[in-house]
């Protein structure tokens, strides 16, 4: 056998013990109910383990011992053996064998992997928050994350949620990163296109000068067009309802939807219509369909639709639902509606990107007319473009003394590109309807549970309090005072249960970091956030409502390229950690907080139906409320 093919087999077999075989097993090694019950003492502030036939722990033991691996492979034969000298039939037959062991246990591998994810998937779908509570009661000497010998990795307790968080040299981006790649340039046409938005990114050099320029183009400076946009758009709902006078709202197709959808139209700018109703596109109105770029089809490749279209807010909404969903939800190749969904996604995103490049060419033929346009995320990144290109040195210095890295020749004006624009304004406008949707509904949902007695509250943090927060007027002294109370009330609602459970992460070396449990490259993790926000260890008193919660602010890279960027909190997670934290947090936060506000001004509230989701569980589609 050759010296090449005998360290092929060698590495074959290391690489694949090192995917399959982890340092312990779940089955093995992580304590059962019963011996938590005798020898651990359970966290005060969280509920006992659930009954086995409720188990998620359980359910994973269940779905291994129905999944049973064979025999670990014995290492493959040397050649070099000296009982191989003169029996190379004896080696020839060894060697097959070690093969074959290798191949009947990856097969299994993969099929007792398959039977984790999906157990993981039916709980995160159907009882997160009881999976949660089980993987935080179990003592953490023996379960500081949870780890089955095969399958993915779910980190529930808050200390190693921020490591994962923050750790993005080992934990990445990366299974988004595909899907939103299809909103850049086709590179078979562009070949020097990038294909990545930041949020599907970890690498430095494609990251940082994009973070840099997208938070110059959405700031915290804005936060009273902000407040004005999100105030508006839910008091005309609100109006709305009482003028109807049925004494009801379904807050999810209209405030939860619309103020999102405002912000966006408004502040983003990428505009709705009204059925008929004249656009900023010339001669087009909300509906019209119109001719696709012949500019933007020489660099993106258009596979699903064949003309543009001017939307109205139900086609904005369905085309941001669909991106999103195909972008962060659809992963499982096994469920029904897997195919239906990845084709919806990329219809959408074709149909996004269409619409945001012709804005895009509308408003730049106006700036450089110098005739007026609106002040928006899109119109802002127009103007640096231009900038660039009649001041460059000095925008330059200013972006490189941020990064404190001197750039590449010609690399801003590429960060700044048409391809550019029109790709990051399609990643932030995806993100930012169905979670702030979902959000608001459930921070409606979790106020109604305070009202009828649902949560203990501390320190005067009662329902009752935060419709006296509502009811306070501009003109009051105590104003400010009261909307920062009202964002605590939404914050604290929406820690309890916030929108999704967890963010997805691939570990891309091995590494020991999260609670000192061994992680090998390829790893996919679950980062719970929203277990972390309960975790006992960190957040005092988790199931209670308390809106005087100290958020542990702290700052990130304040010294360097988010010198402007508000501190994050150590204790709401919502908005993520580090790194990826959203970038649009300041006008979500707005959006909860005047959304909130305007429902406790109509007066008293009462539940007339139960919060519904959809089928996977993943997106709000109904919470009737009384008033």
């Amino acid at each position: 056998m050759a010296d090449q093919d005998r360290e092929t087999l060698k590495e074959l077999l290391q690489r694949l013990a090192s995917k399959f075989v982890a340092l312990f097993s779940f089955s093995s090694e992580n304590k059962k109910d019963d011996e938590i019950e005798k020898n651990e003492t359970l966290p005060s502030s969280l509920p006992p383990p659930l009954p086995a036939t409720q188990s998620f722990l359980a359910d994973i033991a269940n779905a291994e011992a129905d999944n049973p691996l064979p025999p670990l492979p014995l290492p493959f034969p040397d050649p070099e053996d000296i009982k191989y000298a003169n029996d190379t039939e004896a080696y020839t037959s060894d060697k097959q064998a070690a093969e074959s062991a290798v191949a009947t246990f990856t097969a299994a591998a993969k099929i007792r992997g398959a039977a984790i994810a999906q157990v993981i998937s039916k709980w995160l779908a159907t009882n997160p928050y009881a999976m949660f509570r089980e993987l935080l009661a179990q003592p953490r000497e023996t379960m500081p994350i949870f780890k089955p010998a095969i399958g993915p990795v779910i980190v529930m307790r808050h200390t190693e949620v921020i490591k994962c968080l923050e750790r993005t040299d080992l934990f990445t981006v990366d299974p988004y990163a595909a899907e939103m790649a299809r909103a850049t340039d086709d590179r078979s046409k562009h070949p020097e296109a990038f294909s990545h938005f930041m949020l599907g990114t970890d690498r430095d050099e494609l990251y940082r000068l994009d973070d840099v320029i997208l938070r110059r183009a959405v700031s915290r400076t804005d936060s009273a067009l902000l407040q004005q946009l999100a105030r508006d758009e839910a008091e005309r709902w609100t109006h709305h309802a009482q003028n109807e006078g049925k004494g009801e709202i379904d807050i999810v197709p209209t405030i939860a939807k619309f103020v999102p959808l405002r912000i966006v139209s408004d502040y983003l700018g990428v505009h709705y219509y009204g059925f008929g109703e004249p656009s900023v596109l010339p001669g087009l109105r909300g509906g019209d369909s119109f001719a696709l770029s012949d500019d933007l089809q020489k660099v993106f490749s258009f596979t699903k639709i064949k003309e543009a279209i001017v939307p109205t807010s139900d086609q904005l909404f369905n085309w941001v639902k669909d991106a999103f969903r195909n972008i962060f939800n659809n992963f499982n190749s096994s469920y029904p509606r897997y195919s239906a969904f990845r084709e919806q996604g990329i219809i959408a995103t074709e149909y996004l990107s269409a619409y945001i490049f012709a804005l895009l060419q509308y408003y730049k033929t106006q700036l450089l007319q110098s005739n007026p346009v609106p002040d928006t995320m899109l119109t802002r990144l127009i103007k640096m473009q231009l900038e660039l290109e009649q001041n460059g040195q000095k925008f330059e210095e200013e972006i490189t003394k941020l990064l404190n890295i001197p750039l590449p020749p010609g690399e801003l004006a590429r960060r700044l590109s048409d391809s550019m624009i029109r790709s990051n304004v399609f990643g932030t406008v995806v993100g930012a309807v169905v979670n702030p949707q979902e959000a608001t509904a459930r921070i409606m949902d979790s106020m109604l549970r305070l009202q009828d007695g649902e949560y203990m509250f501390l320190h005067d943090s009662s329902y009752e309090q935060a419709v006296c927060c509502a009811k306070v007027e501009p003109d009051s002294a105590h104003y400010t005072e009261s909307l920062e109370r009202l964002r605590k009330y939404a914050l604290e609602a929406l820690r309890l249960k916030p929108q999704g459970e967890v963010l997805l992460r691939l570990c891309v070396k091995d590494n020991d970091v999260l609670g000192g449990v061994p992680l090998k490259k390829g790893t996919l993790v679950f980062a719970a956030y929203a277990a972390a926000m309960l975790d006992p260890e960190i957040v005092q008193n988790p199931s209670a409502f308390d809106v005087t919660r100290d958020e542990r602010l702290v700052p990130y890279l304040s010294e360097r390229e988010r010198a402007l960027e508000a501190p994050q909190s150590l204790i709401y997670l919502q908005h993520g950690y580090g790194r990826h934290k959203c970038l649009g947090r300041y006008a979500s936060e707005i959006t909860m907080q005047e959304s909130l506000r305007a429902m406790l001004r109509l007066g008293p509230l009462k539940r007339r139906s139960e919060l519904e989701m959809d089928e996977q569980n993943l997106y709000a589609v109904s919470l009737k409320i009384g008033f």
